[in-house]
């Protein structure tokens, strides 16, 4: 494209796309496609300390059994409106991604886009990224499930994104002042006047014509017709649910579209405490991580929050004990019909992740046991991790984790799943690429926001312009 600047338009303003726009915003035209809001810079209060999901900002996502799967409709996607859980992954989640993709790949990326505040002198972290890292002080209820931790022989685990990180530490979380620090707010000021955004506005499919994307057909704000984005490159960054949705619409046929959906699923083991002790560190305290059965490849989450917070119909005197499954096998779909978007979690499937769901909540049994021994919590009377049939009862009550990715998988030339090469090109398709978790050959033990904005910044790597 030598003798002009080229043109992309990248459909999302999220986690991913915001990473990509930043990376490439200084040698091409850059415009922004986002269908919910901006809420402008500096970001808003609302959106740096409100935890209730903001109403009108969720995409309306439902699963087939009519569960919400809340996705953030706002500039900076779901990263506006999430808690703020910092985890990368590990490096042997990577590295099953093959070339390019490994852990040594990605780190880069991962570095690049953080600064953090207690290790970013470690050769793992960075110091000088957009998207503050921190640990935040813990308080009561956080200290009582620690001590529990490492009276089980948990070992410590002061940062939980070091290399190979297992055992009970503080939450790393992206906060500055304890607001929230996603793409909104970290990437987006320095964006402002160096690529155009077009907020609030539809996109409805890539237009595609000679096996090439010529551009975007979009419904702008205000407007009830449509027009075209003219585009040497679109990328479509628009999440595991959003970007499968506009390759269907754009009549691309490939057999792993929509497919592969992985997320995690986990329970809650509720339980009362002093409203003033759980207010003292309501969310991002501590977290455990462990392997079942010593094996560190299966993972799972154990820590306590306040359900108050997310849902304001529960007690204020009530914490959650969550326990995630991290490294599940189970796999979902997303598939386009007359009658809507039906989106299968294919949560607990396999019988290998409800054996190990169940382990995981025999464990934070256990810890919370010796929590309520302390004084500093009350197990409520026959809870039901204490019935008989504790896979059955995993099964009933597993609920998403909100961490989507996998429907437009990358792989090698010989996958017929694979949507997108190891460049994020989309397979048959010259001009189009996407860049998000949906591109995920498998999840991550982890929170999937940093690992989903290290893949926007190493697209701005991988980007041919």
């Amino acid at each position: 494209m030598s003798g002009k600047t080229p043109k992309v338009v990248i459909v999302g303003a999220g986690s991913a796309g915001l990473m990509l726009a930043d990376g490439i915003a200084d040698r091409a035209d850059v415009t922004i496609v986002e269908g919910g809001i901006d809420p402008g810079s500096p970001a808003p209060r609302q959106l740096l300390y409100d935890y209730i999901f903001p109403a009108g900002l969720d995409w309306g996502y439902r699963s087939t059994k009519g569960v919400p799967l809340l996705r953030g409709k706002v500039v900076g996607g779901s990263s506006s409106v999430n808690s703020s859980a910092g985890v990368r992954g590990q490096q042997w989640d990577f590295d099953p991604w093959g070339e390019g993709w490994t852990w040594a790949d990605c780190l880069p990326a991962l570095r690049a886009n953080e600064t953090d505040l207690q290790f970013g002198d470690a050769d793992h972290h960075g110091d000088s990224g957009p998207i503050v890292m921190t640990r935040l002080k813990p308080g009561p209820i956080d200290d009582a499930f620690t001590a529990a931790c490492l009276a089980a022989g948990h070992p410590e685990a002061p940062d939980h994104n070091a290399p190979g990180a297992l055992g009970i530490g503080p939450w790393p979380t992206n906060r500055v002042d304890e607001g929230r620090w996603g793409t909104l707010a970290g990437v987006m000021p320095g964006l402002r006047g160096r690529v155009t955004l077009l907020a609030e506005t539809t996109a409805h499919r890539v237009v595609i014509t000679d096996g090439r994307a010529r551009g975007v057909e979009v419904t702008e704000a205000g407007e009830s017709g449509t027009r075209v984005l003219p585009a040497d490159v679109v990328v479509l960054s628009a999440g595991a649910f959003g970007t499968p949705e506009l390759l269907i619409a754009s009549g691309v046929d490939l057999p792993g579209v929509g497919e592969h959906l992985q997320d995690h699923p986990w329970v809650m083991l509720n339980a009362l405490a002093d409203p003033d002790l759980i207010a003292e560190r309501p969310v991002s305290g501590s977290l455990l991580r462990c392997g079942l059965g010593g094996d560190p490849r299966e993972e799972i989450q154990v820590f306590p929050f306040s359900a108050h917070l997310y849902d304001t119909s529960r007690p204020v005197g009530e914490v959650s004990f969550a326990v995630g499954l991290m490294a599940p096998r189970s796999r979902g779909s997303l598939r386009v019909t007359p009658d809507g978007t039906a989106i299968d979690l294919g949560h607990l499937a396999e019988e290998i992740d409800r054996r190990s769901l169940a382990e995981g909540v025999r464990i934070a049994a256990d810890l919370l046991d010796r929590v309520a021994a302390t004084g500093v919590v009350t197990i409520p009377d026959n809870p039901w991790w204490r019935g008989d049939d504790l896979e059955q009862q995993v099964v009933a009550r597993a609920e998403t984790y909100n961490h989507p990715v996998g429907t437009a998988r990358l792989g090698d030339d010989d996958d017929p799943t694979a949507v997108v090469d190891r460049r994020l090109r989309v397979r048959g398709v010259d001009g189009l690429m996407v860049a998000d978790a949906s591109v995920m050959p498998a999840i991550t033990r982890a929170n999937t926001n940093l690992a989903t904005m290290m893949i926007g910044r190493r697209a701005a790597d991988l980007i041919e312009l």
